[in-house]
């Protein structure tokens, strides 16, 4: 049974190392709308839970201060992890209410070290009161 439940060993995809508590500012037209935060973590998977991989979260927080619920994205066709590659990221747009395709910048350094604090990626909006 033991097998079925061990926590050792878990994979590590380097290809993901660039979405690991990652900060991504989203900006339209040139505009900073806010910012996308992405994490790697474990998960199990069929058949019976018992396939270790890798899936990835990301929220959105938006310069107003909203900050959107959790999505996962997962492999192998990675999804986000593609869009995010590609320069864009497609999210609703609260100014506007519609389907928007946002332009990322990966945000490297102390600015990355200081936004990953200040937006709490994983909180979720109704935890945040």
């Amino acid at each position: 049974m033991s097998r079925w439940f061990d926590d050792s060993n878990w994979p590590h995809d380097p290809a993901l190392d660039d979405f690991r508590d990652a900060v991504w500012e989203l900006s339209l037209n040139g505009e900073s709308r806010g910012c996308l935060t992405t994490s790697v973590t474990p998960m199990r998977s069929f058949p019976l839970f018992g396939v270790k991989r890798e899936q990835i979260w990301t929220q959105v927080h938006w310069l107003g201060g909203e900050h959107e619920y959790c999505e996962e994205d997962y492999g192998p066709e990675w999804p986000v992890v593609a869009e995010l590659r590609a320069g864009s990221y497609g999210a609703l747009d609260p100014r506007t209410d519609s389907d928007v395709e946002f332009e990322v910048r990966a945000v490297a350094g102390p600015e990355r070290e200081r936004l990953w604090a200040e937006l709490r990626h994983g909180v979720e909006p109704h935890d945040r009161r």
